[in-house]
């Protein structure tokens, strides 16, 4: 008798460290046996805690300035950073305006950082996760930096499904993390036809006897998960009638692969606003969306068994 698959799925994390907690806790809260990360697992940006001469220390957060006296209170001040996918670093005045002074210095300072945070996830991963039969496959995004591959390596539990086909027994994962062109030209970026042979080259190490599951970070362009407002050429937000207009943004190419191979199930991110479920002919097609900023992770249960989506369920945690 063939055995029932459940998958959790997330996207675009993007650093915090609360859903990062609550994606691990989430296989044995939803009793799933396979827990994905979508893409986009690394913040955004860097908020120095800055030690002052006169004892204080400060730092910049949601635009004003939030000070601590006591220890206690700088570790809730780094606490309050981490919840919104901020990175808090310790500095002393002479450091920080070293920061402020020479980007370079601070693009190395700042990747460091994301790297030892990412470092210490996983090393809960692997706390979690060891010995409990549970399979977790995070990939990078197109936010994440290039680095982030060598740090996935270093965790004994957790797979980076980027690029490769893992095999889940009666299933097969095909992972894809970089998107087509953005706005905000971020690390991993590619033209369409670029993702196209990729993707094709990918298809090769496809075992034609199971069912394929394909996750990209990208979602397919037109399908309803893939759409954001419209922007202008200075990134503004273009705006109709009191609404900003929605367009679609997604992939071409991961369209025309998804409708050629037609996997049995398709899962995505990328466009935190779009959260829903669709079907590209027999596939089941899902972006979960994501509201990380607000500590509340977005995820999809799926389940599986003889080839089957038997169901689908977008969650709440």
């Amino acid at each position: 008798m063939a055995r029932t698959t459940s998958i959790y799925f997330v996207a675009d994390i993007h650093g915090s460290e609360i859903c990062w907690r609550k994606f691990l806790n989430a296989a044995r809260f939803y009793g799933v046996d396979t827990i994905i990360v979508g893409g986009d697992v690394t913040g955004k940006a860097l908020v120095p805690v800055i030690e002052r001469r006169d004892g204080r220390v400060d730092a910049r957060v949601a635009g004003r300035v939030q000070t601590a006296r006591s220890e206690e209170e700088v570790a809730e001040l780094e606490a309050r950073i981490r919840f919104n996918g901020f990175y808090p670093y310790r500095c002393d005045e002479a450091m920080y305006e070293k920061l402020d002074a020479d980007p370079e210095h601070r693009d190395e300072v700042f990747t460091a950082v994301m790297a030892d945070t990412l470092r210490s996830w996983l090393r809960l991963a692997d706390e979690r996760l060891h010995g409990t039969g549970i399979r977790a496959l995070v990939m990078p995004g197109n936010d994440d930096g290039w680095y982030v591959d060598d740090v996935l390596t270093e965790s004994a539990e957790v797979i980076n499904s980027d690029g490769r086909i893992v095999d889940l027994g009666e299933y097969q994962v095909l992972g894809f993390g970089p998107s087509n062109r953005t706005p905000w030209h971020t690390h991993r970026e590619f033209d369409e036809s670029e993702i196209a042979a990729r993707l094709d080259a990918l298809e090769t190490q496809v075992d034609p006897a199971k069912p394929l599951i394909v996750a990209t970070h990208v979602p397919p362009y037109a399908t309803g998960i893939d759409v954001a407002p419209k922007l202008r050429e200075d990134l503004s937000v273009v705006i109709e009638g009191g609404e900003p207009v929605m367009v679609p943004v997604g992939s071409t190419a991961v369209r025309a692969f998804v409708e050629r191979t037609q996997p049995l199930l398709s899962l995505h991110g990328h466009i935190h606003e779009s959260r829903g479920v669709t079907r590209l002919g027999r596939t089941v097609t899902v972006n979960p969306g994501s509201a990380y900023s607000t500590g509340v992770l977005y995820g999809a249960i799926v389940t599986l068994k003889g080839g089957k989506v038997l169901s689908h369920q977008l969650v709440t945690g």
